[in-house]
């Protein structure tokens, strides 16, 4: 990992010679040290969408209780589509109406699990799609 404080020590943390760059080196399984994964973001943020084109897909694999906050200043049936064996093959998973203005959320089931997620509107809108990992 970078961004390791400039003042960081221990067996794990490698230093350029100059001491302005650091990394901390380690297994994969020292990050369940750092707690539980969680996360907030999505693939639009007030962005223009256009009718019938898909999002860029958004990690989804090795997070928990995923909840995801829709909204849009146009009426449009936001699709949702997930990629379940990470080989680029979208299977629809729900569809939702979204009314202009007004947040729509959504929580997965705790057992819902996909390697990406992506998005797919009905209509041209400008919209922002908000997953949040707990």
């Amino acid at each position: 990992m970078s961004g390791v404080a400039a003042d960081a020590r221990g067996e794990h943390i490698l230093r350029s010679e100059d001491g302005k760059a650091a990394l901390r080196v380690g297994a994969v399984d020292d990050l369940w040290q750092l707690g539980k994964p969680r996360g907030t973001g999505g693939p639009w943020h007030e962005t223009a969408v256009k009718a019938g084109e898909a999002s860029d897909p958004y990690l989804c694999m090795g997070f928990d209780r995923k909840r995801l906050t829709l909204q849009t200043n146009a009426g449009a049936h936001i699709t949702v589509e997930a990629d379940f064996t990470g080989t680029g093959e979208w299977s629809e998973v729900t569809r939702f109406a979204v009314t202009p203005g007004q947040p729509l959320e959504h929580k997965f089931p705790i057992a819902f699990g996909a390697y990406w997620l992506r998005l797919v509107s009905d209509a041209d809108t400008t919209a922002t799609a908000t997953f949040t990992y707990d």
